[in-house]
C-alpha cells in the first residue's frame, strides 16, 4: 500500500508544509507553524517508511507474499 499512496502522502504533506511557511514569520503564529510543520514531516516520515517495516516484521510478511498479493490486484 505504501507504494501505491507514496505519491499522494506526500503531495498532501507537501503542501501543507509550504502553506506554513508565510504564517512561520509571524510573531505570533510563527512557533506554531514550524511546529506543524516539523510534525508533518516526521509523521509522514513515519507513514512512510517505519510503520510499513514495522508491519512487515511483525506479521513476518516475505516478499515472495507481497509480490504475489500486489499482482493479484
Amino acid at each position: 500500500s505504501t507504494v501505491r499512496r507514496f505519491r499522494p502522502i506526500v503531495l498532501t504533506a507537501l503542501t501543507a508544509v509550504l502553506a506554513m511557511i508565510p504564517l512561520s514569520r509571524s510573531v505570533f503564529f510563527g512557533p506554531m507553524a514550524v511546529a506543524i510543520m516539523g510534525g508533518l514531516i516526521v509523521a509522514t516520515a513515519l507513514t512512510l517508511l517505519f510503520l510499513p517495516a514495522l508491519y512487515a516484521a511483525w506479521f513476518r510478511v516475505k516478499e515472495e507474499h507481497a509480490t504475489a498479493t500486489h499482482n493479484e490486484r
